[in-house]
């Protein structure tokens, strides 16, 4: 996303809409990248088996030049499996 024509820094109060659609929300983590590489963190891997991601978030952006081109990233993160092991007798 490109910002463009507005002076000064970001808001304090930055309103950041998400509206994703995946089974079982507790996967993803969803960061907002600023233009200068500041990564925000939105949503990080909570809501278990929920679907969808649905939901403003509210960031203090204050830091942020106003104008540039950010990005929002998604990942998702595997279920961590624990080790197994095996015994001889």
């Amino acid at each position: 996303m490109t910002v463009s024509g507005v002076t000064g820094n970001a808001p304090s109060n930055l309103s950041v809409g998400v509206d994703i659609v995946h089974t079982w929300i507790g996967d993803l983590v969803v960061d907002l990248i600023a233009p200068d590489g500041s990564v925000y963190n939105l949503h990080n891997r909570t809501g278990s088996s929920a679907d969808n991601i649905q939901q403003t978030y509210t960031v203090n952006a204050s830091s942020e030049v106003a104008n540039g081109a950010g990005s929002c990233a998604s990942r998702t993160r595997r279920p961590r499996t624990p080790a197994t092991s095996t015994a001889s007798s």
